[in-house]
């Protein structure tokens, strides 16, 4: 027999006695961390002091791999579908890093390389690129679902208990790449979730966490009613199992500080989309507003993908932080904004102008005192490393949106017939603004500053794509407020330059359009109410078929040194037209 030498990857050396015990190079956990592991049996040392479930994958050396603790495909095919046998190449580039990929878990037994969700088979490979894609682009302005080293071994290990969670997980991924289609992963996810409603007992946390991510697909892929019904289901089902109290984490995360964690993220991201729904259609109070929460607030990004889960703070200590020192986490600060903003916006009524007055009132103090008591380091959306902090960029769109939508009905801003085109542009007042004059410069220049802060926001160095898509209607909002002002009120010189942020709004509204649909109608709507308020031609409006525009996406943006402190009402503002700027 020839004697051969194996080639070991790190070193040319003779391969180790048999005396001598192999053991795993390092554990999935840290291996996904990156940090170094002991290979410790059964528990790793970091996985036993972090308190982690610890498990390792078989050696791939030697030939095929062989699968420790393969799913049965009985259980695969009663989770999410069939799987099948399949020779065929993917097609697909792996996009993960060394640390074990989606299909190094998801194990569906020796010879088994595709599954099926629906009509659509998808390799392990496609699995994990729409994963990441769902974590790239969606997951930054939705962070409740677990991080992607824990979800691995988790989905491994028990696909059933995740019930439609995948299937949603991967067609909100399929919105944002050209490689699957989205539509047989649609269907495939509304099979799930009409399948997990059948069954008997309390409904899975996990289907509540998917029912409310899906509920925002639907919602932004141009089906708001069904969108808003698939979210009051899922609040519904929240409260049943008492995810907006403190225990429920507790109870139900298995000793695991993660995934308590992710069960606080799942009840306050239900809160939040439940404001961003009401915010959209102007449809105050919320369904959650109204509802005594002792849910614990969420930790800092950073410390949940690392799986480093501090002693959570609770919203009590929040609603005291005037007289504390306590830091708060990004996500709880955007709960605090939407918290007080949700009480103000619950005592608004429609066709009542001195009750507008009074919720002006209160908005500004409410905002102005949030904005006040952030600590310095929350008042920089940039982080030190150059990446934008998502949550407070959403909570500081939101306060200019509100002083818009709010002290516009109170200015010199015409409202036109036309602006109804858009299913996102607020009602208009009760009567004409015309007959309103007490103050109404001091709500017209508030107004105004809000849009000259949006501009500010939009050119963050950030990929527009990952940000929330219920930013459509508040870039539609404000853009319509910016056209009453460039018919109205702007004169040249500034006319043009307040164009060109128009310009710059509506490239926003174009990019999101093409990964949501309703953005797509969003950016045409407002085009239609744009040409009308600005008497635009025929012959003004005519769009070359190829525009030689560079998305604004692909701009390197990386020589942005920019403070963007949270100065909604800076007393030092300067005037942003002929008129005097009477601060709140």
């Amino acid at each position: 027999m020839e004697n051969t030498t194996t080639v070991y990857p790190h070193a040319q050396i003779s391969p180790p006695r048999s005396s001598i015990r192999r053991v795993p190079l390092a554990c999935v956990q840290c291996r996904s961390r990156k940090v170094r592991c002991d290979a410790t049996t059964p528990c790793c040392t970091r996985c036993k002091v972090d308190g982690k479930q610890c498990e390792y994958q078989k050696s791939r050396r030697g030939g095929r791999p062989r699968r420790p603790h393969p799913v049965p495909t009985s259980q695969w095919t009663q989770a999410f579908g069939t799987a099948t046998d399949s020779n065929s190449s993917s097609g697909f580039r792996s996009v993960g890093s060394s640390s074990q990929s989606v299909s190094d878990t998801l194990e569906v037994g020796s010879n088994l390389e595709t599954t099926s969700f629906g009509s659509t088979q998808l390799t392990s490979m496609q699995i994990d690129q729409l994963l990441t894609q769902y974590y790239t682009y969606f997951h930054v302005a939705h962070p409740c679902v677990l991080p992607q080293w824990t979800l691995r071994s988790r989905l491994a290990g028990n696909p059933i208990a995740w019930g439609p969670l995948l299937p949603v997980l991967l067609y909100i991924g399929s919105l944002f790449t050209h490689s699957v289609r989205s539509a047989p992963l649609a269907d495939a996810a509304l099979k799930a979730i009409d399948l997990a409603r059948t069954r008997s007992g309390p409904p899975s946390p996990y289907y509540i966490q998917a029912l409310m991510l899906y509920s925002i697909a639907v919602y932004w892929c141009n089906e708001p009613e069904r969108g808003r019904k698939l979210l009051d289901e899922a609040i519904c089902g929240a409260l049943d199992l008492g995810m907006h109290t403190a225990k429920f984490a507790i109870e139900n995360g298995q000793g695991d500080p993660v995934l308590e964690e992710s069960w606080r993220r799942t009840w306050w991201s239900t809160y939040i989309t439940d404001a961003h729904i009401a915010g959209s259609t102007h449809t105050f109070p919320t369904q959650t507003g109204r509802i005594h929460i002792s849910t614990e607030l969420p930790c800092e990004e950073h410390l949940y993908a690392s799986g480093n889960i501090p002693q959570p703070t609770t919203l009590r200590s929040y609603n005291m932080r005037e007289f504390s020192d306590v830091e708060f986490s990004s996500f709880a600060h955007l709960i605090g904004f939407t918290q007080g903003i949700n009480r103000v916006l619950a005592t608004r009524r429609t066709r009542d102008i001195e009750n507008a007055k009074i919720v002006c009132t209160n908005a500004d103090t409410a905002m102005t005192a949030w904005c006040s008591l952030l600590p310095v380091s929350k008042r920089r959306l940039l982080r030190d490393d150059g990446s934008v902090d998502e949550l407070l960029f959403k909570a500081n769109i939101l306060m200019h949106v509100y002083v818009v939508d709010l002290h516009r009905e109170l200015s010199s801003l015409k409202y036109s017939t036309v602006e109804a085109v858009s299913a996102c542009a607020p009602p208009a007042p009760p009567e004409s603004n015309n007959s309103i004059k007490e103050d109404a410069h001091i709500h017209t220049a508030k107004v105004l500053f809000a849009v000259e802060k949006l501009n500010g926001l939009l050119t963050l160095p950030t990929k527009f794509t990952t940000h929330t898509p219920f930013v459509i209607c508040m870039i539609s909002n404000m853009t319509i407020a910016h056209l009453s002002a460039c018919r109205y009120i702007f004169q040249e010189s500034k006319l043009s330059l307040e164009r060109d942020k128009i310009r710059l709004n509506m490239g926003v509204l174009k990019m999101m359009g093409e990964f949501w649909p309703a953005g797509e109608r969003e950016y045409h709507d407002v085009g239609i109410i744009a040409r009308e308020i600005l008497s635009l031609t025929d012959e003004e409006i005519q769009i070359p078929k190829q525009p030689p525009v560079l998305p604004l996406d692909t701009l390197d943006f990386n020589d942005f040194d920019i403070n963007w402190a949270c100065d909604m009402f800076d007393t030092a503002a300067t005037p942003l037209y002929n008129m005097d700027l009477i601060q709140v």
